[in-house]
């Protein structure tokens, strides 16, 4: 058998249909397997492994439909091609749906099956390429944070310790205007440090098998102990930090550190970025299957046309007279999210403020009274 021929599976129960496409398919240089109804055409996915499906709609058994759903459940990058004698647009919009690519009605000529079997391939091809030049940058992307952070970090780590020797006076006196050099160098290597931390921890999130460590824990402390993480800021900016409402009985699964992270860095963000004597408002609600907290600023919002891109690693937005962030915060909280089938909306407005929305899949309502009612309230 020759792998590099492309393998086509036809699931249809006229045997005349079957015969027909496989005289052509195999004329063609393509490798054919058939099955007559959808469950053992299911079957041989497994072990034929097809570029191209073609699936009959109207089959005895398990159905046309349910045939492409499960097949687009085990590999995406099948193409799937509709072929039925019952043609409808009702029927095509479903399909599609479902995850079929194309729609070919019956009776159709060998040309038709030709052509739209050349288009299936060439998707094929497309997808599959795309799949192995997503890997390929990730690869490298993974590779590079990881030796660029490492390599950078045991520099910058000596040099830190250099200058507290410096510092401390232990090389020969430091003059008041020195110490002030040396002051102004920690300060800002210990930021290149926290900047080197953080692109390790984006790097690593997937690796560390978070869900493996997942336990049930109430939202209300997370909150509180994010809130008494950024209340320095709050106070220094003159910014009022206010919690509506977290009840007790919001139980959330997952890893409570990664949690914390997200809501001190959405809290922090918004405190970083508002107006002097503005306020930070956090607040729960429910969303279906989810527990909703948003974290609503009055700052000095973001431009319509750069919410999309929000949460890009190292994207930043340009904001004037603020001191702009490395662009890893919000990458790192979608990323955490993601790990926990969470979601992160943003609604903003110029000049107007921002709401952050964080999705959390529900657990379980636990009995108790309300938790953190007004925390941090009085923060200016």
């Amino acid at each position: 058998m020759d792998i590099n021929k492309p393998k086509i599976l036809i699931i249809d129960d006229e045997e005349t249909i079957c015969d027909a496409c496989s005289q052509v398919f195999i004329k063609d240089g393509y490798l054919v397997e058939i099955s007559l109804e959808g469950t053992s055409g299911l079957e041989k996915i497994d072990n034929f492994k097809p570029d191209i499906v073609l699936v009959d709609l109207k089959m005895p058994g398990i159905s046309g439909m349910e045939v492409l759903e499960k097949i687009a459940e085990k590999d995406r990058n099948i193409v799937l091609i509709v072929i039925t004698g019952y043609a409808s647009i009702e029927s095509a919009v479903e399909s599609m749906k479902r995850g079929a690519f194309d729609f070919l009605a019956k009776p159709f000529t060998p040309d038709e099956l030709r052509i739209i079997t050349r288009r299936a391939l060439e998707k094929r091809r497309a997808s599959l390429e795309a799949e192995r030049l997503k890997r390929e940058k990730e690869r490298m992307r993974q590779n590079f944070i990881s030796l660029v952070s490492h390599e950078l970090r045991t520099p910058l780590v000596a040099v830190m310790q250099y200058l507290e020797v410096l510092g401390g006076g232990i090389s020969g006196e430091v003059s008041k205007e020195q110490s002030k050099i040396i002051n102004r160098m920690k300060i800002r290597l210990n930021e290149l440090l926290k900047l080197i931390d953080r692109w390790l921890k984006l790097s690593r999130i997937e690796e560390l098998k978070l869900k493996e460590g997942f336990q049930d824990f109430s939202l209300s402390s997370v909150i509180g102990e994010a809130i008494d993480l950024v209340k320095p800021l709050a106070y220094e900016r003159n910014v009022n930090l206010k919690v509506k409402s977290i009840a007790n009985n919001i139980i959330i699964n997952g890893d409570k550190e990664m949690i914390k992270e997200i809501f001190t860095n959405l809290i922090n963000n918004s405190i970083k970025y508002n107006r002097e004597g503005g306020s930070v408002m956090v607040e729960s609600r429910e969303h279906e299957d989810f527990w909703v907290i948003d974290v609503s600023d009055t700052g000095i919002g973001i431009p319509e046309q750069e919410i999309a891109h929000i949460g890009e690693e190292f994207y930043r937005v340009k904001r004037e007279g603020n001191a702009a962030g490395s662009g890893l915060g919000l990458a790192i909280v979608k990323k955490i999210l993601d790990v926990h089938n969470g979601k992160l909306e943003i609604k903003s407005k110029l000049n107007q403020g921002s709401t952050f929305s964080v999705y959390l899949p529900k657990v379980k309502i636990a009995k108790g009274k309300e938790g953190l009612r007004g925390l941090g309230e009085g923060n200016k």
